[in-house]
């Protein structure tokens, strides 16, 4: 087990709601995100892993911080994909990443529970092997929640 200050349920629950995402089984990620929201509802860990996993994950993927065109490229090379968990894929998609990296949206940034939800199918379609991938990318998950732990307050002990 790991001892890396990680909360062992969100992670867990992520990583199943992802690894779903990742194989296109939309009905996997719906039931998975329905256990997130039953099991852990006021918790916005699983948010905050989720947000940071994607950021790390598309400067992967771009080499470099993204800009919004970058942005823009991703959403539509992964739309296909996308819309096998989301309707609306193309727009969805580029709107989360853009509220993700901060940048402007056309629309409403998105956040609360949609940002759990397409936030989980964004990072699952932009994965190439979720476990292997997620399990790489945890401990720097793990460093920069102990980073920025005082942000979070009473969620960073919880």
């Amino acid at each position: 087990m790991f001892d890396d200050g990680l909360d062992v349920a969100n992670w867990s629950l992520l990583r199943e709601i992802v690894i779903a995402a990742q194989k296109g089984d939309a009905e996997g990620h719906a039931t998975a995100l329905l256990r997130l929201e039953r099991d852990l509802p006021v918790d916005i860990k699983a948010g905050a892993y989720l947000w940071y996993l994607l950021r790390y994950r598309v400067a992967v993927l771009v080499g470099r911080r993204p800009g919004p065109e970058d942005l823009h490229d991703l959403a539509q090379r992964f739309a296909p994909s996308f819309a096998r968990l989301i309707r609306d894929s193309q727009s969805e998609l580029e709107e989360t990443l853009l509220t993700v990296f901060n940048f402007a949206t056309r629309g409403e940034p998105i956040k609360g529970g949609r940002a759990i939800v397409v936030g989980s199918a964004a990072l699952g379609v932009l994965l190439d092997d979720a476990e292997t991938e997620l399990a790489e990318m945890r401990p720097h998950l793990a460093d920069w929640w102990r980073r920025n732990a005082s942000e979070f307050g009473d969620l960073a002990s919880a």
